[in-house]
């Protein structure tokens, strides 16, 4: 992480979505090394770091892991808390435990999630905990949200920040810029790419997640076969992505 360039909350967090995604992506055998780096990314930044602290004070680990676990019929459930703030400290809390081998995640998995093997049980893991810790996150991070809520980032609004419009911005005038410059496409074909472009900015402006699933829908659709655009609409994907638009 040396050399890394964090300015913004959104920088921060597109470290920490890299890290997190990748513990997720990791086969079950190779997690170690994708949970250290999580946990260094997390003291790497100061924004990560404080946010991190903010959320641990005043809340007792042990008491919020007994908490999570229930006995049912069919054996133990375990069951994150409802608040953001709340599941990171729980669970950044679990990943530190089992990172310094207090903990054994190969006993967690196979005491709370029933598969045939551990890639599977894994799985489930990262289904019930990482995920769910990966969305609480970027909701208290990014938007101050503490009432965990799978729906945002599909059904409800969510504010993009002004630092972040900025960058979408620059993304879609770079789009705009190889429509306007392009003497091959056809006036019909740049103008409908333009105003899908600009109507994109415009949704972003209003924040409303489907209506900009939606039109960058129409948007890829529009470019589908057309190269000179790939690699800058694949960065405004990443972006919307990372806002968890898509």
């Amino acid at each position: 992480m040396p050399g890394v360039k964090i300015n913004t909350k959104e920088d921060a967090f597109r470290l920490f979505d890299e890290a997190v995604k990748a513990l997720i992506n990791s086969n079950f055998i190779i997690t170690q090394k994708p949970i250290t780096d999580l946990l260094r990314c997390l003291v790497f930044s100061d924004k990560l770091q404080a946010f991190v602290g903010e959320c641990l004070r005043g809340v007792d680990y042990e008491a919020e892991l007994a908490n999570a676990v229930s006995k049912t019929e069919s054996g133990y459930v375990f069951l994150l808390p409802k608040s953001n703030k709340r599941i990171i400290a729980l669970v950044t809390g679990l990943l530190s435990d089992f990172d310094k081998g207090d903990r054994s995640l190969t006993t967690f998995i196979r005491e709370f999630y029933p598969a045939p093997d551990n890639n599977q049980r894994y799985k489930l893991f990262c289904d019930n905990v990482l995920m769910p810790y990966h969305r609480a996150f970027r909701q208290s991070f990014l938007y101050d949200i503490d009432n965990a809520d799978p729906a945002f980032g599909d059904d409800a609004s969510a504010v993009i920040s002004e630092p972040a419009l900025e960058q979408a911005a620059g993304l879609l005038t770079s789009l705009r810029t190889i429509f306007l410059g392009d003497n091959k496409l056809s006036e019909k074909k740049r103008a409908d790419l333009i105003f899908l472009t600009d109507g994109l900015y415009y949704c972003l402006e209003k924040g409303d997640p489907k209506i900009v699933k939606t039109v960058w829908t129409g948007l890829k659709l529009a470019l589908t076969g057309y190269k000179k655009a790939d690699r800058k609409f694949s960065d405004l994907t990443e972006f919307l992505a990372l806002y968890a638009l898509l």
